[in-house]
This record gives structure tokens, sequence and C-alpha cells, in this order.
């Protein structure tokens, strides 16, 4: 131990005495010397005196009864630590120190980060101390915390050098406890007295080093380029500074630009110049760009963009940055799949028969047909078109029917040319009924008649395939009881039963007051079906004027703004930055965090629904032929239902 030459060596030498003064005999006789010299009012001189006091203590504190005999049924506890120049151990055995060891650290060990340094005095202890520790378990007391946590890690999280001196580590049964460098008197004091030795670098270590940095996916010019921009980086200027020197023991006591860090700072190293986190480089500021270009070159999604970084690159905030990257991509957006599913809103269940019906037109082996259900009673109405589907058509086959069964208080329809004419307005109007339409494109509004629509198309195939009259098949679906409910649709809707081809008592025909707990079962039925479909479905959030959407059109995801609410439940009127209007169900609108679409100049005010209708509509004919049945042999018609004309 070299000659003390300032007042804190004096001090530092005087806590080793003190923490084993009850080994030492007359220690404050020995020890009055140098106490006088860490007076502030003592001027420092170092004489004869103070040097016998120092080689007396000296010669004390490494010979019995200060230090002792190794005993093999004793606990046994390494103390270390490692100075900027030096490293120090001691081995203690009840609290009494067996042998002691310190070392000069090499040129190149003094440019390890704190925490290298101090696995190094650890390794540096154990190896020394062999013989002792060899086979049994052994507490290590360090004053650096991190050492606890990467001792519990996988090997492959640790820095490079970490990683070679944790392997040989793996030999010795070695508990890591963290204890301030305060109380470690003895290992601190070592540490620091260490003699001028030379030895050469750990070339093990070194080579480790090499390997890792090596054999990373990055080219000579790029990892000079990251040398670069990492000094010219303030923070991660600092941050160089910090793992160099040691961190501090609290998080509030770091530098506020690099708190970001300070969770896995056991894993942070500089090695040229660079940092890494465990093999992982650590991308300066003016880098992070371009690595988010690179990370997003092949357009892969969030998660598989995030696995790709991951493996060579970090930097706080990455898994973010990456998320928002994807989510602002216009190609990613424009070819993205579906949305989840929302959470079913089904129709209100009718308090009376025809109050509310659905309408819709099919196309069955190369006609059409116009279809009507009550949404109370399940009743089906069909009608053949003959001639064409003009609203002027539609109109008077809904006449007769509503002449028959009286009208209705609401007619849900899809946005077909037929139903979204002027004309067919009016007729609303004149004959007073609610006319509401389906989002384009989202059936499953009125789904009551699609539902319709696919239980005639199936009845009719296989009643061309058995060669029977598809109108029996009809009166049978009609006088069928429902589930759950015990009676048909046409008792629901006409209070009495159909007389059909199956033997029935005229007490059966006459007309009975249907239950009036119908509805009621139609709502728990309802919520059933809910409650199933709404498994693996969530909400999607509400929509507002002004904000930016993709819609969904022939397969991609087009960019628009939402210019207006349409009364109808998740269903809004957008805008095109070629400034076409459509409404659409939350379905088909994405929300979107590119920046503001160019739109033409609109006023931001819901779009009537005519306007809508004349720049949505124009496909609508496409729509109905995708609902063909796809038979091309000649067409089952039910020729004999009455066709209505303009006298009903």
């Amino acid at each position: 131990m070299p000659t003390p030459e300032c007042k804190k060596d004096v001090e530092r030498f005087l806590g080793v005495v003190t923490y084993l003064a009850k080994f030492i005999p007359n220690m404050s006789k020995h020890t009055e010397p140098l106490r006088g010299l860490t007076r502030d009012d003592v001027e420092w001189q170092w004489k004869a005196e103070q040097q016998l006091a120092f080689s007396t203590m000296k010669t004390m504190l490494t010979e019995a009864p200060v230090l002792r005999y190794y005993d093999v049924k004793l606990p046994v506890t390494l103390s270390v630590d490692a100075s900027k120049s030096g490293l120090g151990a001691v081995l203690l055995q009840e609290l009494g120190p067996v042998a002691y060891a310190l070392r000069a650290l090499t040129e190149t060990e003094q440019r390890y980060a704190q925490i290298e340094n101090e696995m190094l005095a650890i390794v540096f202890g154990a190896e020394r101390f062999h013989q002792y520790i060899y086979g049994r378990e052994v507490e290590v007391q360090s004053d650096h915390k991190p050492l606890e946590v990467i001792m519990k890690k996988p090997l492959s999280s640790a820095p490079a050098r970490i990683q070679r001196l944790l392997m040989r580590l793996q030999k010795y049964q070695v508990n890591v406890q963290y204890k301030p460098g305060k109380e470690m008197y003895i290992a601190d004091a070592l540490s620091r007295a260490y003699l001028p030795v030379t030895s050469s670098p750990d070339k093990d270590i070194e080579a480790q080093v090499h390997m890792v940095i090596s054999n990373l996916p990055v080219s000579k010019e790029k990892l000079e380029e990251f040398r670069k921009e990492t000094t010219n980086d303030v923070t991660l200027t600092k941050l160089i500074e910090t793992v160099l020197n040691g961190w501090p023991e609290t998080k509030s006591q770091a530098a506020q630009e690099i708190r970001a860090y300070w969770n896995f700072r056991e894993e942070i190293s500089v090695v040229n110049g660079v940092l890494y986190k465990g093999e992982r480089l650590i991308v300066p500021a003016a880098m992070r760009g371009e690595m988010l270009k690179r990370i997003h070159e092949s357009h892969l999604g969030i998660e598989s963009c995030r696995r790709r970084a991951r493996e060579v690159l970090f930097w706080p905030g990455m898994s973010e940055k990456i998320a928002e990257m994807v989510n602002r991509c216009d190609v990613c957006r424009t070819y993205q799949k579906h949305q989840t599913k929302e959470p079913l809103q089904p129709h209100s269940v009718p308090e009376r028969p025809w109050q509310k019906i659905g309408v819709d037109l099919f196309t069955f082996s190369q006609q059409e047909y116009l279809l009507l259900v009550d949404y109370y009673s399940k009743f089906i109405e069909v009608d053949w078109l003959k001639s064409d589907t003009r609203s002027a058509t539609i109109i008077t086959h809904l006449k007769s029917q509503f002449a028959r069964h009286g009208i209705p208080e609401i007619v849900i329809s899809d946005n077909g040319p037929q139903f979204s004419s002027r004309e067919f307005q009016a007729f609303a109007k004149e004959w007073e009924f609610s006319h509401q339409t389906s989002s384009p494109y989202h059936a499953q509004s009125n789904g009551m008649a699609e539902r319709g629509i696919q239980t005639i198309k199936l009845m009719l195939k296989k009643s061309k395939a058995d060669g029977k009259d598809p109108y029996l098949s009809l009166l049978s679906l009609r006088s069928t009881p429902l589930e759950d409910v015990g009676v048909s649709p046409a008792q629901l809707l006409m209070g009495r039963r159909l007389r059909t081809r199956l033997p029935t008592t005229s007490q059966m025909l006459k007309p009975q007051m249907v239950t009036s707990t119908v509805q009621q079962v139609f709502e728990t039925r309802q919520q059933k079906q809910k409650e199933y479909f709404d498994q693996g479905a969530r909400a999607l959030q509400k929509l507002e004027v002004g904000d930016n959407v993709r819609i969904w059109q022939e397969g991609l995801w087009n960019p628009a703004q939402v210019t207006g609410l349409s009364d109808q439940p998740r269903s809004y009127v957008v805008q095109t930055p070629g400034g076409q209007v459509y409404r659409r169900n939350r379905k088909y609108l994405m929300q979107s965090k590119e920046l503001s679409n160019t739109l033409k100049d609109t006023n931001k005010q819901d779009v009537t629904q005519q306007d809508v209708h004349d720049s949505t509509e124009k496909k609508h004919e496409m729509d109905i032929q995708k609902k063909t049945s796809g038979s091309n042999s000649s067409p089952t018609k039910l020729s004999s239902l009455p066709v209505t004309t303009a006298s009903g």
C-alpha cells in the first residue's frame, strides 16, 4: 500500500483501521499521528512519526489477530471494489479479513465502463481466491447495484465484455449483494492503493468484444457514421460519460436527458466510441429517421418491424416511433386488411305486425324479384318483376302490398337507385311512412331482408331440383311455427293459420288472439345472438367532422375526410380528395394518423341524402348482379303471384 499523499488518503486508510478496530489492540495510540492530519486546522505534513504509525498499522493489518486463518466451517464473504485505476478484493469470515488482493487496471481496462470494471473486480477476486471459494457458496459484496440485476438476467442480454466475465464466473457459486460504497472500507481502500504495475489486457475479453462487434449486420462505413453521430449527440455524449464513470445510486441523481436509459443501465456499454445495449446499437438522434425508413422499407406490419429492429437497434421510444411510422405510411394504410367487427346493434323489435318492413331486390335465374319481410312476424312477400326494376315499378308493387297489409311506419331498404330516387322519396312522403336506408355495402344493417333473400333463394333452388311447385314451398314457409315462439309468421301477421295440404281441423283455422309475449321472446333471442356475435368484437372510436380517414373502395383504403354525420347508426358522410361524397358505415372507415388530406372546399355540414346517393350508387346495378344464384338454366318463375298494376 503506497504512502498517503493527502488527507483523503489518510482518511481512507483510517477507515479500514476503524472497521477492523475490534481486532486491533491500542488502536487509538497507534493511529494518533495519522488522525491529527485529518483535522481541518492542521496543515498537511508527512513526518517520521506519521510514517512510523502508518508502517505499524500496515503490519498489524497483515498479522494475527487482525488477519485470521481460513476456516472451512465458516461462511465466506468476498468484498470487491473497482476504482478508476485499480481493483481491490478482500476475503472475509465473521467480518475479519482472511486475505487481501489488489492490482492496477491496464490502459485498456481503464477505458471500460464502470459496470464492466465492477464485474472485473468480482472475477479478479474470485479467481485470486479460487482455492478458498471453489465448490462452495460465496456472498459477494459490491457497491454497484446494477450488478444485482444483471446477474439474474440471461447471459445473452449482457454487454459483450460482461458476457465473457460472466462466463468466467460460471464455475463459482456466487451471490452478488449490493452494499453502499461508504460501508466497504477495505475493498475501497485496496482498489485505490494498488502498486504501479503493468500487465497485458485480457485477450479473451477483447476477443469476445471483437467477435460481437464484427458480426453485427452493419458495414464499417455505417459503423463509422454511428461513431461520428454519437460524438455529436449531446445526450449520448452525456450517456457515455455516465457509463464510463458509473451511474448514481438513484434515478433522480442522474442527468435529466439520460434518465430514459435508467431501467436498463446495466446493459449499456461503450466500444470504440459507439454505445450498445447488450449487442444492439444505440442509435443517435440524427440517424433515427434513416433507420426508421430502413426498418419499414418492406412495408411489414408494426410487430414485424419491431421484431426486425430489436435484433440490432435501440433507442428510447423506438417501438412507439415504429408504430407511428407504420400508421402514417400511405402504402400500408391503402392495402390494410379489414377492421375488427364492431358489437352488434340489432333493430328494435316492433310492437305489432307490419310496423317495420325490410325491402330488397334479388336476382334468381336471370329474373328480378322484389322481397318484403315483416320485422315482427318474419312474414315474407315476393313479387316477380316482369318488366323492369325502375322506381315506378317498385312503387306500384309496394302500393299493392300496402293496400293488402296496411302502410308500415318504417320501410328499410338499401341505397339502390330505385329507392334513392326523388320519385320514391315523394312516394314515402305521400303514403306517410319513414324511409330508412342501410349504409352502402353494409347489408348487415338490413339483415332481415338479406336473410329473407337467402331463404327464398334456397327454397327456389330446392323446388326446382325436386320439380315441385315453389308456391307450395312458400306457403309452408309462412305456415311453419317459429322457433321459441310456437306460432307461424302467418299467425303473427294475420291472427290465423293458413290452410295447407296438411290435414287441419276447422277449429284450428279460426282466427285466434296471438300471445302478447312474442315481442319479449324475440328480444331475448336477439340478446343471445348479440352475445355470440360480440365475442371478439370491439367498438371502434367515434369519428368527428374534420377527421382524416381511409375509406374502403374496391379492395383499397383510399384517403378521405369526414364532412358530416348521418342520422343512421355508425354512419358518416365523407369526401375524397377528388371531391366525391359518400356515406359509409364506420366499418368501412379507418381512422388515419396521416397528414390532412387535400379536399375541395366544402361546407362542413350534413350532406343531403340525395347528394350522397348521386355519388355512391352508380355501381348498384353491379351489386345486384352479385346476388345472383349463379344458375344459368331456365328460370323457375313465381309467375302466378299477383303482378300489380297501377290500378292494384
